[in-house]
């Protein structure tokens, strides 16, 4: 009777040992430091720190609250980090130290001034700001198309503003360059494109203008009488109409600064006196965002 009284008392007493040790450790926190060069010495709260195998992580266990932590490496610029710990939660901290100008151990120097708490407490996270993509942007553009039942080019530019690198807003205008002996046209007005696939070697433009445009035509066209000065047709201003002009584009990028765009769209107008509709293929290198 007495030695079972005795084998029951010892049970009891592994027992409350196991529980007791468990709720201890999990009072703790852990703290894991990954870091390079190999030969860092770490320091949590002042007191060195060493890995069992070398070039390991240190990992640590704490009592919940702020602990700071220091990486230092001869001929290496230091770290210094302030860590929130919390009870049953690992906190992990890569550490790469830069080559540069070192200072004495921490021993050697007096106590860091308190810091005031962050916005934002929890575990160490590593962010990172990606570039808006606004900007400005400018483009040559040169086009082929048809005009009055015959072809003929048209060369112009267009640019304005880029907002998160796929909207462009600005303006454009093109003039008729082939032109002798017949009518002239040019015309611009406010130009808007949204690119699609903006991030990708390989995009797709829709680009489109509306505007004005105006045409000049030799003496003696159509029904007016017209003037001759040297020899040669005095052109003057025939008719003015509002044009539309619609395009989709296939765009090539190099970087992020130089794109080559070709594609096809329509141009609309309200011409009365010759036909300024028609297909038009176009080409540009397009300079900024």
């Amino acid at each position: 009777m007495r030695v079972s009284n005795i084998s029951g008392l010892l049970l009891t007493a592994v027992l409350l040992g196991s529980s007791l040790a468990g709720a201890q450790t999990s009072d703790f926190g852990t703290i894991a430091i990954a870091f390079r060069p190999v030969d860092a010495t770490i320091y949590i709260d002042g007191e060195q720190w060493a890995s069992p195998t070398p070039g390991g992580p240190v990992v640590v266990q704490l009592l919940p609250g702020r602990h700071r932590v220091e990486v230092r490496s001869p001929n290496h610029r230091p770290y210094s980090t302030t860590v929130d710990v919390r009870a049953g939660q690992s906190t992990p901290l890569n550490v790469s130290l830069t080559s540069g100008m070192t200072v004495p151990p921490s021993r050697d120097l007096p106590p860091p001034p308190p810091q005031a708490p962050p916005a934002q407490q929890g575990p160490i996270r590593q962010t990172s700001v990606a570039p808006s993509g606004d900007g400005w942007a400018i483009a040559p553009d040169f086009k082929i198309t048809s005009l009055d039942h015959r072809t003929t080019g048209l060369a112009g530019v267009y640019g304005g503003a880029v907002f998160a690198g796929k909207l462009l807003v600005g303006a454009g205008g093109y003039w008729q360059v082939d032109s002798y002996y017949a009518q002239q046209l040019a015309y611009g007005g406010a130009v808007a494109e949204y690119r699609f696939l903006s991030n990708s070697p390989i995009g797709i433009t829709a680009h489109g203008l509306a505007g004005y445009g105006q045409l000049w035509v030799p003496g003696g066209y159509g029904s007016r009488s017209g003037r001759y000065y040297g020899g040669y047709p005095y052109a003057y201003p025939y008719e003015g109409f509002f044009v539309g002009e619609p395009q989709l584009k296939i765009v090539a990028r190099f970087g992020t600064g130089v794109s080559l765009a070709g594609g096809v769209g329509y141009r609309f107008t309200t011409s009365d006196l010759v036909n300024l509709d028609g297909v038009t293929g176009s080409f540009s290198i397009q300079f900024g965002r």
